[in-house]
């Protein structure tokens, strides 16, 4: 709508200048056909379809080469914005991360260890981060008895709690336990450090006022991402992991995986404030996630970056042509990379920036042809002697300027 109006407020403006410039001329006692003619010719002379098409032409050859790339945009004129991103905001779980958590260990107090991962399962078997899934699907792969809980109550940031059984159950992070007064031996603290310096995500299990152990849980590097990172690296890339996992264990993950920065324990609003503290440095900032994003967090950002569901299926070669690529983000208006690669963002930006470089010329293109031939359209020479430019010669500077736009454009 925006475009739309500027567009026609020039259309208006060049209206108004050929009305005045033709009022100005017959004023002064030219005849009636050389004023039309010069009223004429700086109409055509103001016109913007240089200026239209220098936009458009560009957005059109962009978002082709982007759906050649398994690049779906919400809207052309996103890559206007992806060309002036230098921030990244990564989240760790499907970005950084292969996105399939899985239990590396169990640190037990005072239990077994198949009780332990049996509690907390017991209390995870609703919940639907992919930390809780991953100890409910261990849980049931071993083939361990659970305990249908008769309340339950998933605290985003925290963990969850339950009643099972005569047992009032939490499972979450150390802080959060902390804060509801649970009991925690100095020996699963000591754990709990050591486990986040070798970059484990930890699950604390409380059991009424005791903690019962640690659930140590890891996720894979992602060896696409991890070469996506080097590479949007040599492109002055700033890349950041935004996270509510331990400080300690954010730093570790950023670490391993080359990143700039990370900043652990987060809440929603703590997300938000990195971003505007970046967005504050004059930063372009791009948010990139897999599956539903806060609403909050994608309008904070100058970008949603969407990155199709992972999978671990294998496909062979017969059966690529079978398979359809996920077509649809669950964030309307992000922008969709439906390799599920963020290699594919560093192929977006350099067509961002090609698309930016070219309407940059083309809004030059156009001024110099303004500039060219409204002067001697409105007789600005006159006085000098110099004929009016006719209509004709007008509309042949705008069809150069045309040609011109389209070459570029296209190039």
């Amino acid at each position: 709508m925006k475009k739309n109006r500027t567009s026609l407020y020039l259309f208006i403006l060049s209206a108004l200048l050929a009305a005045g410039i033709g009022c100005y001329w017959y004023n002064a006692g030219l005849d009636g056909i050389t004023v039309l003619n010069a009223a004429t010719a700086v109409f055509i002379a103001g016109l913007p379809l240089p200026y239209m098409l220098g936009k458009l032409l560009p957005y059109t050859r962009g978002s082709r080469q982007a759906r050649k790339n398994d690049i779906t945009l919400a809207s052309d004129s996103q890559l206007a914005e992806i060309g002036n991103i230098d921030t990244l905001i990564l989240t760790r779980h499907g970005v950084v991360t292969e996105g399939h958590p899985y239990v590396a260990n169990l640190y037990p107090a005072g239990i077994s260890p198949n009780a332990l991962l049996s509690l907390a399962a017991s209390a995870e078997k609703q919940a639907t981060h992919p930390l809780g899934r991953a100890i409910y699907e261990t849980a049931s792969q071993r083939g361990l008895q659970l305990l249908e809980a008769r309340t339950f109550n998933e605290i985003p940031g925290c963990g969850v709690e339950a009643i099972v059984g005569r047992n009032s159950l939490r499972v979450g992070s150390l802080a959060w336990l902390k804060r509801e007064g649970i009991d925690i031996s100095a020996e699963l603290i000591t754990k709990n450090d050591q486990l986040a310096q070798k970059g484990h995500c930890t699950v604390f299990v409380a059991n009424g006022k005791y903690c019962r152990g640690i659930i140590a849980i890891d996720d894979a590097l992602s060896d696409d991402t991890l070469k996506a990172i080097r590479k949007l690296k040599r492109q002055q890339i700033h890349m950041v992991m935004l996270t509510r996992e331990n400080k300690r264990t954010a730093n570790t993950v950023a670490k391993k995986a080359g990143l700039d920065a990370a900043q652990g324990q987060l809440t929603t609003e703590g997300k938000l404030r990195e971003i505007q503290l970046l967005k504050a440095r004059g930063t372009g900032v791009a948010f990139v996630g897999r599956g539903p994003v806060n609403p909050e967090i994608a309008k904070a950002v100058d970008v949603l970056i969407e990155l199709a569901p992972a999978t671990k299926t294998i496909v062979t070669a017969t059966e690529m042509n079978a398979v359809d690529l996920p077509a649809q983000p669950q964030n309307p208006h992000a922008i969709y990379l439906r390799s599920g690669l963020l290699w594919d963002f560093a192929a977006l930006q350099e067509i961002g920036k090609q698309t930016l470089g070219r309407i940059k010329l083309n809004k030059l293109i156009s001024l110099i042809t303004f500039l060219l031939i409204l002067p001697p359209a409105a007789g600005a020479f006159y006085a000098f002697g110099v004929p009016f430019l006719p209509a004709w010669g007008a509309l042949a500077g705008q069809g150069l300027a045309l040609i011109l736009v389209t070459i570029n454009s296209l190039r």
